[in-house]
């Protein structure tokens, strides 16, 4: 590869990307194809990329996720041959003009603005978190939950997030709470006590009323309250008296494999019975 002509490829755009949103990564990444450069985005990721075997340059864009840049969605963009033997920096500057252009026309900036509403709406899911959010945090304390998380996405049109909740992670709070005073219980402890509090009724009712209540031993229930606020636990008094109570099953509904246009409706949103007070 050519460094000086991917420095300065990459150093017109960088101006242009950060503008954006964009944060350059100081690192190179070494793909399959060759070496690349990323610039991270809240929700997206741009890449120039060198690709050695066929000996061109290209401007990629992806999803950006929990776990870092999605690598099965990478896009093309614009593309250019730069044969190392036969070109130099004016060629090198004129792909990135290219680039510069293609970043700067009204599709990608379209793009850009769809992608800015997208952010704003996933700062308000944020702010009210729901029950699936609240599992994806669990997996700090939980790795294997990630592996589970996606099993149930992919299996069911709608996350059966109270079943997930007792069947899944219940027997992992119970065996947790066991282990008085580890550093992973005061973690879950915490985890919990900032869903109940900023969560939306389906997380404190699923803290409440699935997990904590679900726990056998009031003495392994009392490892993690320790470690949660007075607030919490003045509301979770009032969780109580619904211990033992049985919640309505929950309708399953797989997806349909190879069918792209899954049917309308789904399974009926779900919510505990009783009323958790906020």
């Amino acid at each position: 590869m050519n460094q000086k002509a991917f420095d300065l490829i990459v150093s017109k755009l960088t101006g242009v990307l950060e503008a954006q949103g964009f944060q350059k990564q100081k690192d190179l990444v070494d793909e399959a194809e060759g070496k690349a450069v990323l610039f991270i985005g809240e929700n997206s990721v741009y890449s120039v990329l060198y690709n050695e075997e066929e000996t061109r340059f290209e401007l990629r864009s992806t999803d950006m996720t929990d776990e870092g840049p999605d690598e099965n969605k990478w896009k093309s963009i614009s593309n250019w041959i730069f044969d190392e033997e036969t070109d130099g920096l004016k060629e090198a500057g004129s792909i990135a003009n290219d680039f510069l252009e293609t970043l700067q026309g009204p599709s990608r900036q379209e793009a850009i603005r769809r992608a800015k509403r997208k952010s704003s709406k996933d700062k308000d899911k944020e702010n009210n978190p729901d029950p699936v959010f609240f599992f994806k945090r669990l997996v700090a304390v939980f790795p294997d939950l990630k592996e589970a998380i996606a099993e149930e996405t992919a299996a069911y049109e709608t996350f059966r997030s109270v079943t997930f909740a007792k069947e899944i992670i219940l027997p992992k709070v119970q065996e947790q709470a066991k282990k008085k005073g580890a550093d992973a219980t005061k973690k879950l402890a915490g985890l919990l006590d900032d869903f109940y509090k900023n969560g939306d009724l389906d997380v404190r009712s699923i803290i409440s009323m699935v997990l904590l209540n679900g726990i056998e031993s009031d003495e392994d229930r009392e490892n993690l309250l320790e470690h949660m606020s007075e607030q919490f636990r003045k509301y979770y008094r009032r969780a109580l008296p619904y211990r033992h109570k049985k919640v309505k099953p929950e309708k399953e509904k797989r997806k349909r494999n190879n069918n792209p246009r899954l049917g309308s409706g789904g399974d009926a949103p779900e919510r505990l019975s009783g009323k958790i007070p906020k």
